[in-house]
């Protein structure tokens, strides 16, 4: 009796399991997208049609979790769930392009099959065993592949630049698995989004609690974002830097080179303050900390598990004296001269005697510190601004390109210039850039180095019609500008 007890069990624990996988792949489904991103380069344009694969999973009321970057400047998409030939249609409900994540909703809630939702989990160890599902190229039924949580730490995002804790694990990501789930004992740890191309095995998961910053986020129904310390620092590995600043034997921290000047922190953190301590956390000597028994993490992993309104304690060292600040984290008070990426926002732009100005944006360096290809084009001018934007002013203007045309003879070859003065004034936004440019005939334009550009506004407003249909040019400014030609 005890035998057959024991191997009724056994086939009980053997159905139950067969039942979760199926479960599991009941929820993921296979995205559909029909894309067409901006041009920054010629901002009047916008890119062909691109037609991509992804994946999804359902989570509760029926909403699909996926990738950013697999639905972004979408024009249409559907998904298709692995045991049904039918499309479905589903529109994006809301992106956070920072943590290159998205949620999806179906068009029509009706006729849609009884799915159960995947929960989640943070509890997760190195060299732990988790299953990626998922609809990569190769094939277009679902694929299974298992491997062990290997790392976690601070990783670089290719969709949005920006670093978060990541996990690594060996089991195969490749091209379509973005935003399928990665499961740990039946429950979701994170989402496949990334991999390295050419090695083998390597793939990136966005963990769990990740997911549940941005879900939490949006419950009032605007994404807010992620809180940031608003600083710049160094690490402190010399000891006689550490010996200068008056820091104890065994003490750690690091340098704070810059705080931002429109950030929460600027009222409250100094440039020279030696960052010791965040909350609970002692920080490292490059900036990492202690985390959860799975070996060391940057700092930024503290914010993840914040949102605006929390506060947040941080104890420095600042003259020699030990201090304990505490503060409520909230939003810049002011956006960014470079703002941060944003997938949907077309780029700001004005035309005229054939100079294509345009606001400076991450959206437009990032098309080029992402591929190798445009390594030589790079404007490392512009890019050195992020680190380092004029003072004073809103947002950068700089030259795109330059259009030829007989009005602007002698310029044609000039590419990625900022321009900081028109007539000897400084120019603090894309508005004022165009009421100073048109204000009287001749505009004297400055460049960081000091070089003229000269401009004719009456030969321009002979010149703009004419260029507009040389070049097929849809509008000679972008509509967030209040250009008039």
């Amino acid at each position: 009796m005890k035998k057959l007890l024991i191997f009724i069990l056994l086939i009980t624990s053997i159905t139950q399991a067969k039942q979760d996988v199926q479960d599991v792949q009941d929820a993921v489904v296979k995205i559909f997208t029909a894309k067409q991103s901006h041009n920054f380069n010629e901002p009047w344009k916008s890119h062909g049609i691109q037609r991509v694969s992804a994946t999804g999973f359902i989570i509760d009321n029926n909403r699909i979790l996926t990738n950013a970057h697999a639905v972004s400047n979408s024009r249409y998409i559907q998904v298709r769930f692995g045991n049904n030939p039918k499309k479905r249609d589903v529109e994006l409900e809301f992106i956070s392009d920072d943590y290159d994540l998205a949620l999806l909703k179906f068009k029509d809630n009706t006729d849609l099959p009884k799915i159960k939702p995947l929960k989640f989990t943070t509890a997760l160890k190195l060299k732990e065993k988790v299953v990626v599902y998922g609809y990569p190229v190769g094939g277009d039924k679902i694929s299974i592949t298992e491997g062990i949580i290997s790392r976690v730490q601070m990783q670089k995002h290719a969709f949005s630049q920006k670093s978060f804790s990541t996990i690594q694990t060996d089991a195969a990501i490749n091209p379509g698995n973005s935003g399928g789930p990665v499961l740990l004992n039946g429950k979701v740890i994170g989402v496949a989004f990334q991999g390295i191309r050419g090695a083998n095995n390597i793939g990136y998961v966005i963990p769990s609690h990740i997911v549940k910053h941005f879900l939490d986020d949006i419950q009032d129904n605007h994404y807010d974002g992620i809180p940031t310390f608003g600083i710049q620092w160094m690490s402190l590995e010399s000891s006689i830097h550490r010996n200068m600043l008056g820091m104890k034997e065994n003490e750690t921290g690091v340098l704070i080179k810059k705080v931002n000047e429109h950030s929460v922190t600027n009222e409250i953190l100094k440039k020279n303050d030696v960052i010791l301590k965040i909350q609970d956390f002692i920080v490292g000597i490059d900036g990492s900390i202690q985390f959860n028994g799975n070996g060391r993490i940057g700092m930024g992993y503290i914010l993840e598990q914040k949102i605006f309104g929390d506060k947040l304690s941080i104890e420095i060292l600042r003259e020699g004296m030990r201090q304990t600040k505490t503060f409520t984290l909230a939003p810049p008070r002011k956006e960014a001269i470079i703002d941060v990426y944003k997938s949907h926002v077309p780029p700001s732009y004005y035309i005229t005697s054939g100079f294509v100005f345009e606001k400076l944006s991450i959206n437009y360096l990032n098309q080029y510190t992402k591929s190798y290809m445009n390594s030589r084009y790079t404007p490392y001018n512009l890019i050195t601004m992020q680190d380092n934007p004029p003072d004073d002013v809103d947002e950068i203007i700089f030259i795109v390109s330059v259009l030829p045309d007989v009005s602007n003879e002698g310029y044609q070859n000039l590419r990625n210039i900022a321009i900081l003065e028109i007539n000897s004034d400084k120019v603090k936004n894309f508005n004022d850039f165009i009421e100073k440019l048109n204000k009287q005939r001749y505009a004297v334009l400055k460049d960081v180095d000091e070089n003229e550009i000269v401009i004719d506004n009456q030969l321009s407003k002979q010149r703009n019609e004419k260029i507009k249909q040389i070049y097929n040019i849809s509008s000679l400014s972008s509509k967030d500008l209040n250009a008039i030609h």
